[in-house]
């Protein structure tokens, strides 16, 4: 997706303003253009933090270590999300790993955050957080052959990473991460802001980008802020988290693209906007009807494309009519 996205980039500079897992950002970051980066979520700013600000900086054997070290902490995971999410002894590592990590300031503190994430997230089906229990039960009861059995390959390979030491595969990880850290000679800027504000910010500022880039969440998917509320709780360290993701996800779509839009005007030329639709869903945008709302600001195309929403397998979705568009200004 990120090469068939990066084909339509224009220009020195690109504005990711939802930026989720940072692959547009990356991939506009390999190109040698000025990344901006923005995303509502902590869970999605310590990438960019990690990945896209930071040039240099990598993550030592020393620093994966560090997060073993005895240190006090609120217990939060442990007290919160164990059995029912995490096992205990794996629950009591990462309340210990994110207190050791919280310490460091940025962007070693991102780079420890994003390691830690990647362990939780490689003993989670899908990413998900809504099963498990059953699990972690016979984990306790000392049936972890009968679990392995039981399970498909790729969740026994989960099943796997939770039975095991952490220590190897944060090292993978750290490798995996390290490899992803490169200077492309630009001064790459991260912010936290709702996406609104985040234009009401650059207007203001009387900054331009060359590219847009909008990938918002949409009526009818997966809200992230659900999918990943346990996740935002851990990384935020408190049980009342409220991420205001829903602004897309609503009826007035359609309106709200409009407003999104016209703060966008003041901002590029160049938009690039990606959205899916399933027609077997209630509701959702047509490609159609999001390419009218654009054509009143500029002259675009729309382009369909063949994409897999992984995240929807967790609730047994089917993905086999799912669509997949990009809308682009000429």
């Amino acid at each position: 997706m990120a090469e068939i996205i990066s084909s339509h980039f224009y220009g020195k500079s690109l504005c990711d303003l939802f930026m989720g897992g940072a692959s547009i950002s990356i991939k506009a970051k390999s190109m040698n253009m000025r990344v901006i980066g923005n995303d509502i979520a902590y869970r999605s700013y310590l990438i960019g933090e990690a990945l896209i600000k930071n040039q240099k900086e990598k993550i030592t054997e020393e620093d994966v270590y560090s997060l073993f070290v005895p240190t006090e902490n609120n217990h939060l995971i442990e007290q919160n999300f164990s059995p029912e999410v995490f096992t205990p002894k794996f629950a009591q590592f990462l309340d210990k790993g994110f207190a050791n990590a919280k310490k460091r300031t940025a962007p070693k503190k991102q780079l420890l955050e994003l390691a830690l994430v990647k362990l939780i997230l490689s003993t989670r089906q899908f990413g998900g957080f809504q099963v498990g229990k059953q699990d972690n039960e016979m984990i306790a009861n000392n049936q972890e052959r009968e679990l392995l059995e039981l399970a498909s390959e790729a969740r026994g390979k989960k099943i796997k990473n939770i039975l095991s030491h952490p220590l190897p595969t944060l090292m993978r990880i750290k490798d995996q991460i390290n490899s992803s850290i490169f200077d492309n000679g630009q001064v790459n800027e991260i912010y936290q802001m709702d996406a609104f504000d985040m234009l009401e910010r650059l207007k203001r500022e009387n900054r331009q980008v060359d590219t847009l880039y909008l990938d918002s969440p949409y009526k009818n998917s997966v809200l992230y802020s659900a999918h990943y509320r346990i996740l935002d709780q851990i990384l935020e360290q408190k049980l009342e988290v409220e991420i205001e993701d829903k602004t897309f996800n609503k009826a007035d779509a359609l309106d709200s693209f409009e407003k999104l839009f016209t703060l966008a005007n003041s901002v590029s030329n160049k938009w690039i906007i990606s959205l899916g639709y399933n027609p077997d869903s209630d509701g959702g945008i047509k490609g159609e009807e999001l390419l009218a709302v654009v054509q009143k600001f500029k002259p675009a195309e729309i382009f369909y494309l063949d994409h897999i929403w992984a995240i929807n397998n967790l609730s047994g979705k089917s993905q086999s009519r799912n669509v997949e568009y990009l809308i682009v200004t000429k």
